[in-house]
C-alpha cells in the first residue's frame, strides 16, 4: 500500500477512460510530431546546450514534468511564502516527485521524504505554513511551518520546522534542499523511525455494539483495525497506542538520541472484558462474504446514516492492507454526487435543466469524452448524472471557481477534517483547482482528488440525510469532528432524486435495479495509471445504511463492485 501510497499522484498527462468516458490532450495530440522535429532541430543546431535543456535529470526540466500533483511546478514563483505553501502542499498530499521538484535538489528531497514517510508509518499529515521571515544576508529566506503527522497505531505528532527560501536563476524562488527541511534534528547521516509501544487488542476482546464477540475466526476482515481500536479504545491510563519517535544513524539504525514520545503505554487489560465497537454483527458478516467471494483486491466501509456510526468493513485480502480506512486513490465518477451539490448550491443548474449531454467536450485545453461514444444531445442534468456523462461536467466546470468543489467537499461533506474515527483513517482530499482542466478532473472523480471506501460511504451519508455524521467505531466516542455547515434541505432532495435515478434508469440499474426499498447509487471508474486496469466503484444507500465499495482493476463499478454491493445491501433490507 505504501508503493500505491508514494506513487498515487504520478498520472500525469492522459486518458481517462472506462466506464464514466475519458479524456485527453488534445494539443499533444496534434502537435506531437511538430514538437519532435524542433527537439531535433534544437538537438542538431545547438549541441550541448540543447542536450542539457532536454535531458531529463535536469532540474528545471523534472519540474516540468506533469507527475507533480498540481501540474504547476515548473512555473515560476515570485513569493517565498507560496514557494513554501506549494512545497508543504505536495508533501502533505503525498506527492513526493511534485513536492521534490519544488527544491533545488528534487531527488534527495523525493528520497528524503520517502524515508520519513516509511520510517515514520505515517498515515496522514497536516503541513501549515507560517510568515515569511526578513532575507538572511546569504539571501536565504526563513519560512516557519507546523507538521503534524499521524503515525500508524500510535497517534499523532506536532512539531514545528523551518524552511528556508531562496531565489533560483530562472526558476523563481525554491525550498533550499537540506534534510532539516523536514525535521530541524535530522542530517544526511541520520532518520527519523517510529518505535511503537507493545500492547493489541485480542480477538476475544471486540465487541459489536449490542456486546456480541467479534472472533477473528469469524470476522477475519478485523484484523486490521483491532490494534488499533485498542489505541483509541482505552482511556488514557489503559490506552495501549503510542510510541517513541527515535533520531537513529541511517547506515547502522544505530539509536542516536529520542526525539518525541507519542501517545501512552498501556498499563491495565480493558475493564470491561472487550472493546464495544459500532459494528453491527449481521451486516459485518454481510460484508465478510460479500467481499470474500472477489478474487480482486477489494474493500467495503458502510456508515448508519442516522448516526455515523461504522457498521461494517471488509477488506480482501482479509490480513492485507486496510485500504478501506487507508485507501488513498481516486473514486472516478461516485464523486460526482458531490460535484452535484456544489453545481446545486451555487445555483448552476437545476434536475430538468437541458444540459446536454455531447459525445466529446473541452475544458482547459483538454478533450473529456463519454465511455462507448455514449451521447444525449438534449439530455437534463437529471440524465447525465444517471449515465455518469463527463462531457456534462467539463461543459459544466466553467460555472465553478477553483475552489468551489474543494469548499463543498470540506464544509458539507467533511472531507479533509480531522476525523477521529477510533482508529487511523485518511479523510479524503479533494483540493482546490489551480488551472481549468484539474477542475474539470476533479469534478469526475480524477485530477488530484484521493478517497477510500470510508470517505465515500460517508458521501453518500451526507447526501441523503443533507448533514455530515462523522463516521467512528466506538460506542459514545467523544470529539468527533462536525462540519462547518450542512447541505440545504433542497440541494439533499435533489440528490436522492439523483441517486435514485441512477438505480431506476442509469448505470446501476442491472445490478440494484432488483433490490427493493428506498435505494439509491452512484457507480464510477477510476484511472490510476502506470497501465494499470481501471478500478471499479460503487456507492449507494438503502433505508439507513450507507456503503460504498472499490475493486482494485475492477474495470467498471457496475460489473465488479455492483454485485458486492447489491449482496450486502440485501442484508441490510
Amino acid at each position: 500500500m505504501r508503493d500505491a501510497e508514494h506513487n498515487r499522484n504520478d498520472q500525469g498527462d492522459r486518458e481517462y477512460g472506462g466506464h464514466d468516458g475519458d479524456y485527453e490532450d488534445e494539443n499533444r495530440r496534434r502537435h506531437g510530431w511538430v514538437f519532435l522535429v524542433l527537439a531535433l532541430l534544437l538537438v542538431v543546431g545547438t549541441g550541448y546546450g540543447a542536450y542539457s535543456f532536454l535531458r531529463q535529470d535536469d532540474p528545471a526540466s523534472t519540474a516540468k514534468t506533469p507527475s507533480t500533483a498540481s501540474g504547476t511546478a515548473g512555473a515560476v514563483e515570485r513569493s517565498p511564502r507560496n514557494a513554501a505553501r506549494r512545497f508543504l502542499g505536495e508533501w502533505q498530499a503525498g506527492n513526493w516527485t511534485g513536492a521534490g521538484a519544488l527544491t533545488t535538489d528534487p531527488n534527495a528531497a523525493g528520497a528524503a521524504l520517502v524515508g520519513l514517510d516509511d520510517g515514520l508509518r505515517v498515515s496522514s499529515r497536516r503541513l501549515t505554513v507560517g510568515e515569511a521571515q526578513p532575507e538572511r544576508p546569504d539571501g536565504g529566506i526563513p519560512v516557519p511551518f507546523e507538521a503534524r503527522l499521524t503515525l500508524e497505531n500510535a497517534g499523532e505528532w506536532t512539531y514545528t520546522g523551518t524552511l528556508t527560501v531562496a531565489k533560483a536563476p530562472d526558476r523563481g524562488y525554491l525550498v533550499g534542499w537540506a534534510p532539516t527541511a523536514l525535521h530541524p534534528e535530522l542530517t544526511a547521516t541520520t532518520r527519523l523511525k517510529l518505535a511503537p509501544n507493545q500492547g493489541g487488542v485480542g480477538g476475544e476482546e471486540l465487541r459489536a455494539k449490542d456486546g456480541s464477540a467479534l472472533s477473528p475466526t469469524d470476522y477475519p476482515s478485523l484484523a486490521a483495525i483491532r490494534t488499533g481500536l485498542a489505541s483509541k479504545a482505552r482511556p488514557a491510563e489503559q490506552a495501549a497506542s503510542g510510541g517513541t519517535v527515535l533520531l537513529v544513524d541511517a547506515g547502522t539504525s544505530a539509536t542516536v538520541k529520542q526525539v518525541a514520545t507519542v501517545g501512552t503505554v498501556q498499563t491495565a487489560p480493558p475493564a470491561d472484558g472487550g472493546v464495544r465497537t459500532t459494528l453491527d454483527a449481521k451486516l459485518q458478516a454481510a460484508a465478510e462474504q460479500a467481499v470474500g467471494g472477489e478474487s480482486r483486491t477489494t474493500s467495503l466501509a458502510a456508515v448508519r446514516i442516522g448516526t455515523g456510526e461504522i457498521v461494517a468493513l471488509a477488506n480482501n485480502p482479509a490480513g492485507g492492507p486496510n485500504n478501506a480506512f487507508l485507501g488513498t486513490t481516486p473514486p472516478g465518477s461516485t464523486l460526482k454526487i458531490v460535484t452535484a451539490a456544489t453545481l446545486l448550491t451555487k445555483g448552476a443548474v437545476d434536475l430538468d435543466d437541458k444540459v446536454g449531454c455531447p459525445e466529446s467536450a473541452n475544458a482547459g485545453g483538454m478533450r473529456f469524452t463519454n465511455s462507448e461514444g455514449r451521447a444525449f444531445p438534449e439530455g437534463t442534468f437529471k440524465l447525465a448524472f444517471a449515465q455518469s456523462c463527463n462531457t456534462t461536467m467539463a461543459n459544466l466546470s466553467g460555472k465553478l471557481t477553483g475552489g468551489d468543489l474543494a469548499g463543498i467537499a470540506h464544509d458539507c461533506f467533511g472531507i479533509g477534517g480531522n476525523w477521529k474515527t477510533g482508529i487511523v483513517s485518511f479523510d479524503g482530499r479533494v483540493p482546490v483547482a489551480t488551472d481549468d482542466t484539474m477542475k474539470a478532473a476533479n469534478m469526475i472523480g480524477q485530477g488530484q482528488v484521493q478517497m477510500n471506501p470510508l470517505t465515500m460511504a460517508s458521501v453518500v451519508a451526507t447526501a441523503k440525510s443533507g448533514t455530515f455524521r462523522q463516521p467512528h467505531l466506538l460506542v459514545d466516542q467523544e470529539g468527533l469532528w462536525r462540519a462547518p455547515r450542512g447541505l440545504a434541505p433542497a440541494v439533499s432532495s435533489r440528490l436522492r432524486t439523483l441517486m435514485r435515478a441512477v438505480v431506476t434508469e442509469g448505470t446501476a440499474h442491472d445490478s440494484l435495479g432488483g433490490l427493493g426499498g428506498d435505494v439509491g447509487a452512484k457507480t464510477g471508474t477510476a484511472e490510476v495509471g502506470g497501465g494499470k486496469p481501471n478500478n471499479g466503484w460503487m456507492v449507494a444507500y438503502r433505508g439507513d445504511i450507507a456503503v460504498a465499495v472499490w475493486v482494485e482493476g475492477g474495470i467498471t463499478g457496475g460489473r465488479s463492485a455492483g454485485p458486492i454491493v447489491k449482496s450486502f445491501l440485501g442484508a441490510a433490507g
